[in-house]
């Protein structure tokens, strides 16, 4: 399976993407030496913000580090690391918008004259504190912490599935326990 069409653009690259699949470190800072700056402009340009697009930066890296001997399969690293940032970028643009979501669910809730009211703040708490475990770690890994739902279950040791239905039970029983729509 290749990764990516087109040739690396020198052989440093080559050798490079070879000693990560080897497990070396070291290659990782070398390659983050060479492709951050443009991967940081394309994260800039999507999120608009400083700290957002560091943060994406770091974790396309962080996904090339997680693929160990295939590594050895990528073809064009520029792109491929370009696709990878964009792909996280919109992750991350569809967690903000669940967690939007959700809150804007809570309004009624936990807003009061405008503002939340400490009682609110307080019915949310003794709810999530009545969720079983598993589905309050799932609202709190997923909303709170920003992971995928992949993620989620790689935390908790469950298939994703698993985790997208604890998370979206929890939700069911929050809205009931704090009377939402």
């Amino acid at each position: 399976m290749t990764m990516t069409v087109g040739p690396l653009r020198d052989g440093r690259e080559r050798l490079l993407l070879e000693r990560l699949a080897a497990g070396e470190r070291e290659a990782l800072a070398d390659l983050y030496d060479l492709h951050a700056d443009p991967l940081f402009g394309h994260g800039l340009a999507l999120t608009r913000n400083r700290a957002d697009a560091e943060d994406l930066v770091q974790a396309t890296f962080v996904k090339l580090a997680g693929l160990g001997p295939a590594a050895r399969e990528i073809r064009h690293l520029g792109r491929y690391l370009h696709r990878i940032l964009r792909s996280t970028a919109i992750d991350a643009l569809r967690r903000r918008a669940v967690r939007d979501e959700f809150v804007a669910g809570l309004q009624p809730v936990y807003l009061h004259a405008g503002s939340r009211s400490e009682d609110s703040r307080l019915a949310l708490d003794q709810a999530l504190a009545r969720l079983p475990l598993q589905q309050r770690e799932a609202v709190v890994l997923h909303l709170v912490e920003g992971l995928s739902f992949r993620e989620v279950g790689r935390a908790t040791g469950v298939a994703t599935f698993t985790a997208a239905s604890r998370y979206r039970l929890a939700m069911v029983r929050l809205r009931r326990l704090l009377k939402t729509p």
